[in-house]
């Protein structure tokens, strides 16, 4: 068999032939260290990758555990209001059910935040605030239970104490979720750096040996054949990894869209049922007749679509990643007009006047459109002057071509609805125009308006998932405009 280096028999050419025979052995030791310590460079940084992507994972465990929690203590609201009203046990069972889920939540998370010193305080307080409440739920029960109704136990006091405490624990949740997204910044940074750094260390390793390894056929043989399998499991391991990234920051879009949801939209239907439970109770509590007949059949409907939409709710939370809910024609006058029938009692308490004109029908999803005209009309109904009864109109045109140019996301070649939402409130600085769509942003205190400031933002995702974007221009006690542009349903 021939040699790979032939040499002469010439023993003086085998003397003057091993130095370079030498460099190529050192030169080979050299390729094989380094290969080496890229590997194990690269196994070290791949292992840290795995590490923040578990933290990732679990920081979004937290979060939905936390969402889940919080949608138990709301769960039980409803069912105490709807025991005290109706006398159905049904509910107490449901609430019975509502303090075993809400338990079993705590001790999940207390163990997925045994290492976080401030998620631990944040979670003492959750569950002494849940158990006052609970106490007096129970006191509540066993009273209606000897009395039959609740005449002589619902004061000022307990009233006033109720809102505080409930106050207090949507507080601390806010904190405990406020807490966790600042935990996930911080490994999300820590994951972003190490995958950046993973090709680089990489890279300049092999570099710096296939360098070297040209010096002899056999380096290169063996180190290309090296290089190519190891590139390829490094990209394939990326990609994998990037497909996580993406399911991740899915996933937690969808968090934050069932917090708010949770948090947000539930709240008229729960005013509206304590409005209408408390005129039964005060004029109509000795018989029900007359006024009284139809007091109960819209706390019946409220109290319909308010489970309905727990039950919504729920089932979003258990889907996961998934939305089932399929992208129809959705009429958003239709859509415009509920979320007003929803925001009756809002309304009727500002004096506001609504105005919907001819909307389109668009391409969407139900659930995520309904939110966004919740989003705005509610800001609207917010945000309104004290000594001023609120005017919104809702309206919509034709975008002209100009109008979508300049916007970039937007595709030239097709036509896009231009809906408004236009209002006469106290409206803000043109220059915090973009700033109001920011997650978590707000230009008033809490003490000053309630709210998450996040509102807008889930509002912008949704309009940009159907490929359109929206817009505000306001003057500072002059009003806001909001403006949704949508595309054309093409045949």
């Amino acid at each position: 068999m021939r040699k790979k280096f032939p040499k002469s028999g010439n023993q003086e050419l085998i003397k003057s032939n091993n130095p370079s025979m030498a460099k190529i052995k050192l030169y080979s030791i050299i390729s094989l260290i380094l290969i080496m310590v890229g590997s194990g460079v690269s196994y070290w940084t791949s292992q840290r990758i795995s590490f923040y992507t578990s933290g990732l994972m679990e920081t979004q465990d937290i979060l939905q555990r936390t969402s889940e929690l919080y949608a138990t203590i709301l769960e039980r609201e409803t069912n105490i209001r709807g025991f005290v009203i109706t006398g159905d046990e049904d509910f107490l069972s449901f609430y019975r059910q509502s303090l075993v889920d809400a338990q079993l939540l705590l001790d999940q998370l207390k163990g997925l935040t045994n290492e976080n010193p401030v998620q631990r305080e944040n979670l003492i307080k959750l569950e002494a605030l849940i158990k006052e409440r609970v106490e007096v739920f129970e006191l509540t029960v066993n009273y209606y239970q000897q009395n039959g109704s609740l005449e002589g136990f619902v004061s000022p006091n307990r009233v006033n104490s109720a809102l505080d405490r409930y106050k207090q624990i949507k507080m601390v949740v806010t904190d405990i979720n406020d807490e966790e997204n600042r935990v996930f910044v911080e490994k999300n940074r820590s994951l972003l750096n190490n995958i950046n750094a993973l090709p680089f260390i990489v890279g300049m390793i092999s570099l710096f040996s296939i360098s070297v390894g040209f010096i002899t056929l056999f380096s290169i043989f063996h180190y290309n054949k090296a290089q190519q399998i190891a590139a390829k499991r490094i990209q394939n391991y990326q990609e994998k990894l990037q497909d996580q990234l993406y399911l991740l920051d899915d996933s937690n879009k969808e968090l934050e869209q069932f917090a708010y949801v949770a948090s947000h939209d539930l709240q008229e239907p729960l005013r509206k049922i304590t409005a209408f439970s408390d005129l039964l109770i005060e004029q109509y509590s000795d018989k029900i007749e007359g006024e009284g007949e139809l007091y109960l059949d819209r706390i019946t409907v409220a109290a319909n679509r308010m489970r309905r939409l727990i039950t919504d709710l729920l089932e979003y939370s258990r889907a996961g990643r998934e939305n089932s809910e399929k992208e129809v024609e959705i009429d958003l006058s239709s859509i415009a007009e509920n979320v007003v029938d929803d925001l009756e009692i809002a309304i009727h308490e500002k004096k506001a006047e609504v105005t919907i004109g001819p909307l389109p029908t668009v391409l969407g999803k139900e659930t995520e459109l309904r939110q966004v005209f919740q989003n705005l009309i509610s800001n609207a109904l917010k945000f309104s002057k004290p000594d001023i009864p609120p005017q919104i109109e809702i309206k919509s045109v034709s975008a002209t071509q100009d109008e979508v140019l300049e916007y970039p996301m937007l595709d030239p070649d097709l036509e896009y609805y231009k809906i408004t939402v236009q209002d006469n409130g106290i409206g803000f600085d043109e220059g915090y125009a973009e700033k109001i769509f920011a997650i978590f942003q707000r230009l008033h205190g809490r003490d000053v308006f309630e709210g998450t400031g996040i509102g807008l933002s889930i509002s912008k995702k949704i309009i940009e998932k159907y490929k359109g974007t929206i817009y505000a221009s306001s003057e500072k006690d002059h009003g806001s405009v909001f403006t949704i542009l949508l595309p054309v349903i093409t045949s």
